[in-house]
């Protein structure tokens, strides 16, 4: 639009302020609660761009309906998002999204103006948790990703035009060579674990629904004796079993210090879980719950491969279901603890004489032989339970649908161990 144009009526006006020469954008908004006039006032040096910030205001205004008058600080956001948003996050993961707030995000850029944030603010973050406070690239990822989150929820409400998260690469993440059991390593796995006796101990069946299946540890710990359907051989992935964190509830920080002089919420006199009403959980034992996945692409059902069914099946009639139904279960039918279930894997991979993985590398292992065996990624993610087919394809491979069942029972087929018998394992 040229300097003298007129503009339509309620849209907002462009002038030049005769007393320094400034370009004034002012835009009318809807009425304040007691009726008074309100306006989005923006000064520019420049025409040019007081037009672009005129465009902007109007675009913001259409799409919100209303704006601000004032930025407020990314530490007021922080707080009003926390109060709007938080309820949406996993209980479990609430704890992590307040550490990195309250130990990165607002140490760093707590005082800068909302509207006002940029990559180079971005970056600054990244530099405060590598540089200042000598952490890995891996933990400035998290907190991108949550700074991420939030400046998202600004933008879609009109505070800013565009997430500058966007705008800029997140830091790199740690690179770990991923590791993981071939085909031939499992299956002496789970040939170890066989006593050849007929009966399926609690070793074996957790070993053979972590290989043949691939749930993540917190879903194996979680299955239940009502999602396992021995009839039809289906199975249905659920749960999670997680600890889940307490968190302070004796006031507010002071100095940097908890009223009530604990550093842990754990220890607070006045813990507390944070749960949403929208969230659903179980609880088992202590700080131990059942949660649902992380995902509804988490919550799936799928034949079991026959291998699986029977293992299970056998398994089930030496063993009663625990607290909640839990089929693994340690003494009295309490939970797992995961961080047993850490070493429960450790100490079985040292007993056979396989190489040292995480319990993780299991998931791993199930999504890379069915990619040898040459399922597709659709037909990998419904088993694995990925939400996204690039995770399934860039994380974890290297190379109620038949093309499923038929999957399972591959895998199941290709790792029956039973064919080996009571053999010593290799490396």
């Amino acid at each position: 639009m040229g300097k003298t144009e007129r503009r339509k009526r309620g849209t907002g006006g462009l002038y030049q302020r005769e007393s320094d020469g400034m370009w004034v954008v002012a835009v009318p908004l809807p009425a304040g609660p007691d009726g008074t006039r309100r306006r989005k006032v923006i000064v520019r040096a420049k025409y040019a761009d007081a037009v672009k910030e005129l465009q902007k205001v109007r675009q913001k205004l259409e799409r919100s309906g209303d704006l601000s008058t004032s930025s407020p600080t990314l530490s007021t956001w922080l707080d009003t998002w926390w109060e709007r948003y938080a309820e949406r996050l996993k209980v479990s993961t609430r704890p992590s999204y307040r550490s990195k707030i309250e130990n990165y995000i607002r140490p760093a850029l707590g005082n800068v103006k909302v509207d006002r944030i940029g990559p180079a603010h971005v970056a600054r973050l990244r530099d405060y948790i590598t540089k200042e406070k000598g952490l890995s690239s891996t933990t400035a990822l998290g907190a991108h990703r949550v700074l991420s989150v939030i400046l998202r929820d600004a933008e879609r409400e009109g505070k800013i035009a565009r997430n500058p998260c966007a705008l800029i690469d997140a830091p790199k993440k740690r690179v770990h060579k991923v590791k993981y059991l071939d085909s031939g390593q499992a299956r002496n796995l789970l040939a170890v674990c066989d006593s050849g006796d007929g009966t399926v101990s609690r070793d074996l069946a957790m070993a053979a629904v972590a290989l043949l299946i691939g749930p993540r540890p917190a879903e194996r710990l979680g299955v239940t004796s009502d999602e396992i359907d021995l009839t039809t051989g289906s199975i249905t992935i659920a749960w999670q079993l997680q600890r889940l964190d307490f968190e302070h509830g004796c006031g507010e920080k002071a100095g940097g210090v908890w009223p009530c002089g604990r550093k842990r919420g754990g220890n607070c006199t006045r813990r507390h879980l944070d749960i949403p009403d929208s969230q659903e959980v179980q609880h088992v034992e202590g700080g131990l719950y059942l949660t649902r996945p992380k995902s509804r692409a988490g919550w799936r059902e799928f034949t079991m491969p026959p291998l699986l069914r029977d293992t299970l099946a056998a398994y089930l009639e030496t063993h009663e279901p625990g607290m909640c139904g839990l089929i693994f279960t340690r003494d009295l039918g309490r939970p797992i603890d995961p961080s047993d279930d850490s070493r429960w894997w450790d100490g079985l991979l040292r007993a056979v004489g396989l190489p040292d993985v995480d319990r993780h590398s299991a998931r791993h292992t199930c999504n890379t032989i069915l990619t040898e065996l040459g399922y597709p990624v659709d037909v990998r993610q419904k088993i694995i339970g990925h939400a996204s087919r690039a995770v399934n394809e860039e994380v974890y491979t290297h190379t109620s649908d038949a093309r499923v069942t038929e999957a399972t029972a591959a895998i199941g087929a290709a790792m029956d161990w039973r064919a080996l018998g009571q053999t010593s394992p290799t490396g």
